[in-house]
């Protein structure tokens, strides 16, 4: 009879979540992720599978709890350069509200596993598929209401500021000015019309 698992899947995903967030894959040995976790090897693998599968499951937990800025993005009530400055200014703020600077997880990913990991590219293609759209959605609003002209192309702008997103996300992590991302944020709010 197999002996009942003596810990808490979802604490031991989350500090591997933080870990492959602090170091990457490639800088995340197993033994790193035994330490860190606290369960041995042969648990890790009974739960999780390899390390690639943990770390699948830790880039979807990161990506399913960091869906709620979109969703209320998408909700906001108001002028839609107000929703955007609010969602933007958010996203600033988680980058300098912990201790260290690790970035964007998802973004992380896109640039060191996508390339090469089609599973890694597919997660990473849904997250940015799932921002655009919401950014699509508050320009499509902002058109019914009469804030945005019809001549503005909704998709194009959604795209650009997908990119404004992840520009601010690499930044914050590789050269953390939070007056400079607020910059960024305030320009690409004023190409807005």
């Amino acid at each position: 009879m197999a002996r009942p698992k003596e810990f808490n899947r979802d604490q031991v995903l989350e500090k591997a979540m933080g870990l492959f967030w602090e170091k990457g894959y490639d800088g995340s040995s197993v033994e790193d992720l035994v330490q860190c976790t606290g369960i041995g090897r042969g648990s890790l693998y009974d739960t999780f599978g390899d390390k690639h599968a943990l770390y699948l499951a830790a880039l979807d937990r990161y990506m399913s709890a960091s869906s709620g800025p979109l969703t209320a993005l998408q909700r906001y009530e108001g002028p839609f350069r107000d929703a955007l400055r609010d969602f933007f200014e958010g996203r600033i703020e988680e980058a300098f509200s912990g201790p260290t600077r690790h970035g964007c997880f998802m973004v992380n990913a896109g640039i060191e596993l996508a390339p090469h990991d089609s599973e890694v590219a597919a997660k990473v293609q849904a997250g940015l598929d799932e921002t655009e759209e919401a950014f699509y959605h508050v320009l499509i609003k902002a058109q019914a209401t009469g804030e945005l002209s019809w001549k503005s192309d909704s998709h194009r702008l959604a795209r650009f500021l997908l990119n404004t997103l992840l520009g601010i996300r690499v930044l914050s992590r590789a050269h953390p000015d939070r007056q400079m991302l607020q910059d960024i944020v305030e320009t690409a709010l004023a190409t807005l019309g």
